[in-house]
């Protein structure tokens, strides 16, 4: 595991603690949305969808 990183000088490992990394964050946003948004709305279509998910982010 040394090895790699000491051959690719540009890279640096950061280690986080389970559960608190960015992706679970991203995660739990689209849990809320999709708990959220669909049950009080009616997409007809992605385009509906998309834009109803970005007037509900802004608000």
């Amino acid at each position: 595991m040394k090895r790699w990183p000491e051959a690719r000088p540009r890279f640096t490992m950061h280690f986080t603690p389970t559960y608190s990394s960015w992706i679970n964050q991203v995660e739990r946003f689209f849990a809320y949305v999709t708990a959220d948004l669909p049950q009080r709305s009616d997409h007809r279509s992605v385009q509906a969808l998309e834009a109803d998910v970005r007037n509900w982010v802004k608000a």
